[in-house]
């Protein structure tokens, strides 16, 4: 499934290249609580998994960097996305283009993969049981929400 937004009448592929890993790490990487740095490609992977509307605007903003200077501005891009919603009466299928894109996308399949195993290290730590147990709901709450988005 491509991701295909219409802006200006005219349509644009979100593709995942060096210029979106560029622009996520650039534009929209975040810490965590110790101050380590998640990376773009993580903050916006994960806040599609949460459904965050702000992580589908940085999904197109770094899917349609390759077009450079001449690409749409962030405003027209929420704009298409207004409209697209209004077009589908709902949301959901924009998270699901935008997150099978990056999910089956050949330039990200080793992150992906390196997230996912990740996640699996995760649901097993904590340092207490009380700590563990929330660990391992978070991470079912992840997989739903995989198995969700890539139905």
């Amino acid at each position: 499934m491509a991701a295909i937004l219409e802006i200006g009448g005219k349509d644009y592929e979100a593709k995942c290249t060096f210029k979106f890993d560029r622009v996520a790490d650039a534009k929209y990487n975040q810490k965590d609580k110790d101050g380590n740095e998640t990376g773009g490609f993580s903050a916006i992977y994960t806040g599609l998994l949460q459904y965050s509307t702000k992580s589908l605007l940085q999904f197109w903003d770094c899917g349609l960097a390759y077009l450079g200077k001449n690409g749409p501005k962030l405003e027209e891009i929420e704009e298409a996305l207004d409209a697209k919603i209004e077009e589908f009466g709902d949301i959901e299928p924009l998270f699901k283009e935008a997150f099978q894109t990056i999910d089956n996308s050949g330039f990200f399949k080793l992150q992906v993969k390196s997230f996912w195993k990740n996640i699996d290290l995760f649901e097993k730590t904590g340092k207490t049981e009380e700590e563990k147990e929330q660990n391992k709901k978070g991470v079912e709450m992840m997989k739903e929400a995989r198995n969700e988005l890539t139905a």
